[in-house]
């Protein structure tokens, strides 16, 4: 077993969370190197643009599928010690739920939890 190949199974439960997370962030004890080889070799099954942005610093993977018919892209960083992946726009349904949670109180609504 290559060094990367134990880090294939974490690294496909942490981007099913990453999809689910609310601020879509997760970080691991992972060196980025083999975390983004981990990710190759997931990519060969689920799809989407794996890329280097900043060689060995920030990855990119667009259009990586979650679920079946479920795609999502995906900032990666980090460095010889720890992995991050970082869903893109995750801004957006925070501001969604905010705006929610205002309009339900502006109009006396109970407010969603």
């Amino acid at each position: 077993m290559s060094e990367f190949e134990k880090w294939i199974a974490p690294a496909e439960d942490l981007l099913r969370q990453a999809y689910y997370r609310i601020l879509g962030m997760i970080s691991y004890h992972a060196p980025l190197a083999e975390s983004y080889k981990a990710c190759e070799a997931i990519s060969q099954r689920r799809g989407g643009d794996l890329y280097w942005v900043v060689k060995d610093r920030v990855a990119k993977w667009e259009g990586v599928e979650v679920y079946p018919g479920i795609r999502m892209s995906l900032w990666i960083f980090g460095g010889p010690r720890n992995t991050v992946y970082c869903r893109t726009a995750w801004w957006k349904l925070y501001v969604l739920e905010s705006f929610t949670k205002t309009t339900a109180k502006l109009l006396g609504g109970a407010s969603p939890r």
